[in-house]
């Protein structure tokens, strides 16, 4: 009957309209919910089937409610740093439980309105938690999932909890691969220096000889500050040669030349020992220091009376102006320079002395065991409780690093060298043996006479002769070397040719070069011109590693630079910085560019150091974090360095309408919605992460309102049918 057809279509509208007002209710009171999806209700038609095509029967209506889960809605920006929206496809992972286990249910959202709990974690005001791949810094392992993040590799992996590496398999959604985001467990962190720039004017007008010094603060591995002396020493008229003190804590300090060698050795400069005192010495106490190549041991003795030293002994005096341990580091060093012929490898720095290798001397031993009370030796030897043991040596540099060639003198006859010349750089030495050295000009003469006993000749003693002839004489005499029987000659410091003509003496010596092949090479009776690079008949020659470390244009600006990152090995049980595998990198330096005054110069004026930068950093504590775009969450520490600890993946659905909706406004997902895909917020279809911001609720309250009207006025109608249609009812019955 018809009658109870209409009565039945109010009822189903009754029932309609209700549910329409619930969808509206939801929104209108989750107007502020973060990230809440607006919910609509449509209407369907219910038919009942007819009987015969002449009468009707009513069905009815039936309610379909529908979330916009894909709908994007408003950001706003937030004062909170974990506070994060999602601007286009995508969802966090979450999870209820902080730690998921077997059978905790994964969740997707879009409210990003995370904050840390009492236990450090994120966690929304639903009370999920969010969940990400850890970050730790790339291992090198191909297999790692690796990402670059400002410049630096790092990998998706953990540790377990036996210190494992656990690579993670960054699509795969489970408790192996998303770890919660928890900052309560970030511990503090320090950065090793890695590179230094700086720059300085060395004086064009400091004479030869003179010595000025670049400090930098730098950081081990640990975070421990330690003062770097970068020391230059002038050599020519445009070359400074360059060394490093060995900072506090180290052992040694290298520095390292950009020119590949022909032994593949670039060592330029090093500074292998250092000795640190920690207060002033007692009186009468030594320290020795003893030359390797001469054999010679010169003692120091610390004294109140000078006057009354051991004999042999070199008095250094504390009775007058010795105040502080600083004092006596100068005054020590001072007795260094005025009575050792290499005082140019020491060099005082506050309460140290640090000192060098030679490339043209010979090693040195250091004896500082009787001074042990107030000495610290950052040197090796050590014994194994880490107490040095006051005894240790600094070897020599290997000269064929730096030397581009050497004439050996082979003949032990007399005859074969008097009255003979060679041409060194355009001048010409004649040796002589009548006690009256007279040559004809412009001929230099080199007395051998004491290098002769009857017919014969000591090469080495001759060699020696002829170095200190050379010394006198030469234009650039730093570049001629007498090592026993041989001299060994340098490139020139000026960058120009050097020209050596060794056939004046025939037989009696070879004249030898570095070959880029076959290393040295005789080149006995010829004519040499030592350049940047040079043939002598058949062999492609180079010189060894330039001449200083720094040679600038006549502007004075670099021409050319011969060092480029240094080594340190800390004793103090920081990571050894030497580029070798499983230790830190070298130091790089930086001091500008050939050609410009971004920084080294050698002009006029004073010597003043314009800037000074560094990468390293102290230990820091954790203190604060921050999201960026692609989902990377940084730590920030009280040291203002960073470092990744995590990435924020989103996840992506092919039909993100069909999950299914959870208390805490967040979904699962079901067959309908498909699997969830990760990826890193910014890629393949997913939506950009913006911090400092939260996405509205996509509710539009004037809109519900009206709605609200709509349906009420709607449910009032239905009531008006079910009320017409029981009083058409009634009166039905009354009739029959």
């Amino acid at each position: 009957m018809s009658i109870f057809g209409a009565m039945q279509s109010g009822i189903s509208g009754l029932a309609a309209q209700s549910t329409a007002m619930g969808a509206i209710s939801d929104n209108i009171v989750n107007v502020n919910t973060v990230g809440y999806k607006n919910n609509t209700t449509s209407f369907q038609t219910l038919v009942t089937k007819q009987t015969t095509s002449s009468r009707y029967s009513p069905g009815g209506v039936q309610p379909v409610s529908k979330q916009g889960v894909n709908v994007q809605g408003l950001l706003a920006s937030n004062s909170s740093s974990t506070a994060c929206a999602i601007s286009g496809n995508g969802y966090f992972v979450v999870n209820q439980a902080a730690n998921p286990g077997e059978g905790d249910l994964w969740a997707y959202t879009r409210a990003g309105d995370f904050n840390i709990d009492d236990n450090g974690y994120l966690v929304n005001t639903g009370g999920f938690y969010a969940q990400g791949w850890s970050l730790l810094p790339w291992d090198g392992n191909p297999n790692a999932s690796v990402v670059n993040i400002n410049g630096i590799d790092y990998m998706k992996a953990y540790y377990d909890g036996n210190g494992n590496t656990v690579y993670i398999n960054d699509n795969i959604i489970d408790n192996r691969n998303l770890k919660p985001i928890n900052l309560a467990t970030i511990g503090g962190t320090a950065t090793p220096t890695q590179q230094i720039k700086f720059g300085a004017n060395l004086p064009s007008s400091d004479k030869i000889g003179a010595q000025q010094k670049v400090s930098a603060l730098i950081y081990d591995s640990l975070g421990n500050a330690s003062n770097l002396s970068l020391n230059f020493t002038k050599t020519s008229a445009n070359g400074w040669d360059m060394s490093a003190s060995v900072p506090s804590g180290a052992a040694n300090s290298i520095l390292y030349g950009n020119s590949n060698t022909l032994d593949g050795t670039p060592d330029v400069y090093a500074a292998a020992g250092q000795l640190e005192f920690t207060s002033i010495p007692q009186n009468g106490s030594t320290i020795s220091i003893t030359d390797a190549g001469t054999g010679k041991t010169y003692t120091f003795e610390f004294t109140n009376n000078p006057a009354g030293v051991q004999p042999g002994n070199i008095a250094v005096d504390l009775s007058t102006g010795i105040i502080s341990v600083n004092d006596f580091t100068e005054a020590f060093a001072a007795a260094i320079k005025e009575n050792l012929p290499s005082a140019n490898r020491f060099s005082a720095d506050g309460n140290k002395i640090s000192i060098i290798q030679s490339t043209a001397g010979s090693g040195l031993t250091i004896d500082a065991s009787k001074t042990l009370s107030c000495v610290q030796s950052a040197c090796n030897p050590r014994e194994d409780n880490g107490i040095p043991t006051g005894v240790f040596n600094i070897p020599q540099i290997d000269n064929d690093i730096k030397n581009a060639a050497r004439i050996d003198f082979n003949s032990t006859t007399a005859a074969d060298y008097t009255g003979k010349s060679i041409v060194l750089d355009g001048k010409t030495y004649t040796f002589t043996n009548n006690g009256n050295p007279t040559v004809n000009p412009p001929a230099i003469a080199v007395d051998i006479k004491d290098a002769i006993s009857g017919a014969n000749v000591d090469p080495a003693k001759m060699v020696t002769i002829l170095g200190n002839v050379l010394k006198e004489n030469a234009t650039e005499p730093e570049r001629f070397i007498a090592s026993g029987m041989s001299l060994e000659i340098l490139p020139s410091a000026t960058g120009g040719d050097i020209a050596i003509d060794t056939q004046g003496l025939g037989n009696a010596i070879d004249g030898i070069v570095r070959d880029k092949t076959n290393g040295w090479v005789s080149v006995q009776n010829a004519n040499v011109t030592l350049g940047s690079e040079f043939d002598v008949g058949d062999h492609q020659v180079e010189q060894g590693s330039l001449v200083p470390a720094v040679r600038f244009n006549s502007d004075g600006t670099p021409k050319y630079f011969n060092v480029d990152e240094m080594s340190i090995q800390w004793a103090n049980g920081a990571e050894n910085m030497d580029g070798t595998p499983g230790n830190g990198t070298k130091i790089k330096l930086d001091m500008g560019n050939a050609g410009t005054n971004d920084g080294l110069t050698n002009l006029s004026g004073d010597f003043t150091t314009n800037f000074m930068k560094q990468d390293g950093a102290k230990f820091g504590s954790y203190a604060g974090v921050h999201i960026d775009e692609s989902g990377v969450v940084t730590a920030l520490f009280d040291n203002g360095e960073t470092r990744p600890i995590a990435i924020l993946p989103l996840a992506t659905f092919s039909n993100p309408n069909g999950m299914e909706a959870l208390t805490g406004n967040s979904w699962i997902e079901t067959d309908s919605s498909g699997q969830a895909l990760l990826k890193r917020a910014g890629t393949n279809g997913a939506g950009e992460i913006s911090s400092n911001a939260l996405e509205n609720s996509t509710v539009d309250l004037a809109t519900e309102f009206s709605n609200m009207i709509v349906t009420q006025r709607a449910y009032s109608a239905a009531t008006k049918i079910i009320t017409t249609a029981d009083e058409m009812l009634d009166e039905l019955t009354r009739m029959t």
